[in-house]
């Protein structure tokens, strides 16, 4: 532990599960573990980390107490995955192996080689197999069966086998991070023909899909993303498919690696949103949504991504059918796990905006509001702001004139206090806009509609203009639903 933070970092990352785990394998221990509960609790209530605090009530070995803490959450951590991990579970065997072996017992130290070898078969581990392998041929030439000569040739022809297809992984792996680095330069057309040059271009159009299980995912994604560069989004869509179709088929890595089975339908998911093809996105959002996460972690996880793509489906096409179920989960969801204040930010505003696409306004400002009381979520202003407007813009749809009057007043305050919005700005321009169409006489409304308009088309054109989170658009679709007497949904589709 290298840092006064570690430890801190290290607990808050634990889930409840693995938390209450530690708790009752400590207490199992007796002795001095009492002593480092005492600094886990005390850790665990922090909301920030306050090393004078801890001092205070730990005194001068606390150094040494947290780094003695530290590791012992992280040996509770390699009990509590090593009876759901299969990869765990062949690092053990193979120290079983080395133990048997030492102490001359060469049989069940061959035993448990097999049974190693068997979980890394199934899992695809192509570095775990050689490590067997080695293992293997002390084995064999220590028993030196009748057949010894035979198996020592058969685990070097394995040998070279599984070295084959480690390179083999590795080579799309680096050509992964080629792409991505490119990428994020911002210099993908660029960088083709620095790609062609370097041989990965050849790696992917001159040959097939590899035969060893993890280069062939690799290859998936380093075809959907070379696709996507060259501008090809149906070849990329197949390539995308084809990781999510890998995944079906390796159920047991899948169980092993959640969180990157998680990753790539996400990769996928938003590619489909970015080429506007969100058609596609209900079948794998099923498949996640029932992909049954076995532990808080994963669970909290599936959660917000499926709560996220969920809404952009909605958001994008301003499909009403089904969100009933959706926003309920969400509330709920929001609830039970442990998400940071950013993403619940992100969520409680995605929630309100499709509430508002479909009309639902006093729902909408139901959302909103849990934006605008919540002192939490101020770290995102922007996110804050949009409240503020969204809510000003669903009470006016309410039309209930009171609620209205103060609805004005207090997002005035903040517009024009705490926000310190300039003149012609887009904030000052809703909230000055909203409080015409208050005023207006009878039959000046749709007048005052048509200036509002006029006033958000120009800020939006605007290039010195920066209006959040795409709000400029949502109020236009706003007016001019209202102008043409359509839905809003259906103004959104055009």
């Amino acid at each position: 532990m290298k840092h006064k933070e570690d430890l801190f970092q290290l607990i808050e990352a634990m889930s409840k599960s693995e938390k209450r785990y530690f708790t009752l394998d400590a207490q199992k221990s007796g002795g001095r573990p009492s002593k480092y509960l005492e600094l886990f609790q005390a850790v665990n209530e922090m909301e920030e980390y306050d090393e004078g605090k801890l001092k205070k009530k730990f005194g001068r070995n606390l150094p040494y107490d947290k780094s003695y803490l530290y590791e012992a959450i992280l040996r509770s951590m390699r009990d509590y995955r090593s009876s759901k991990s299969k990869a765990a579970r062949i690092r053990e065997l193979l120290l079983d192996a080395k133990y048997l072996y030492e102490r001359g017992l060469y049989l069940q130290c061959e035993e448990r080689l097999r049974d190693a070898r068997q979980l890394a078969e199934t899992l695809g581990d192509q570095l775990a197999l050689l490590e067997v392998n080695k293992e293997m041929r002390n084995i064999t030439w220590d028993l030196k069966r009748r057949s010894f000569r035979e198996e020592v040739q058969e685990l070097i022809e394995e040998k070279k086998a599984y070295l084959e297809a480690v390179s083999e992984e590795f080579q799309y792996l680096d050509m992964l991070y080629e792409l991505l680095l490119k990428n994020i330069k911002g210099t993908a057309r660029a960088g083709m023909e620095e790609l062609k040059n370097e041989g990965y271009i050849a790696l992917v159009e001159e040959r097939g899909a590899p035969q060893s299980i993890h280069a062939r995912r690799r290859y998936y994604q380093c075809a959907a993303m070379l696709s996507q560069m060259k501008g090809e989004p149906e070849k990329a869509l197949n390539y995308y498919e084809k990781v999510v179709e890998w995944w079906d088929q390796n159920e047991a890595y899948r169980q092993e690696e959640f969180y990157r089975y998680v990753v790539d339908l996400s990769n996928f998911l938003s590619f489909c949103y970015t080429n506007k093809k969100l058609e596609y996105m209900p079948p794998v959002l099923d498949k996640l949504q029932n992909s049954m996460p076995k532990n808080f972690h994963d669970q909290q996880t599936v959660f917000q991504k499926v709560s996220t793509f969920k809404l952009i489906y909605h958001i994008n096409l301003g499909i009403a059918e089904g969100i009933g179920p959706l926003v309920e989960s969400i509330d709920k969801g929001i609830q039970k796990y442990q998400i940071n204040i950013v993403s619940q930010a992100v969520l409680l505003f995605n929630t309100a905006v499709l509430l508002f696409i479909v009309e639902k306004f006093e729902d909408c400002r139901y959302w909103l509001l849990k934006i605008i009381k919540g002192e939490r979520f101020s770290a995102r202003k922007d996110i804050k702001t949009g409240a503020y407007l969204l809510h000003l813009i669903a009470v006016y749809e309410i039309n209930e004139i009171d609620l209205l009057e103060s609805t004005y007043r207090s997002t005035y305050r903040y517009v024009h206090k705490e926000l310190n919005a300039p003149s012609g700005s887009f904030e000052r321009a809703i909230t000055y806009g909203i409080k015409r169409l208050l005023d207006a006489a009878p039959g000046k409304e749709r007048g005052n509609m048509q200036k509002l308009q006029e006033k958000l088309q120009a800020i939006k054109e605007d290039p010195s203009q920066r209006v959040p989170l795409g709000l400029d658009d949502l109020a236009l679709y706003w007016i001019n639903s209202r102008l043409e007497s359509k839905s809003l949904a259906k103004m959104m589709k055009g």
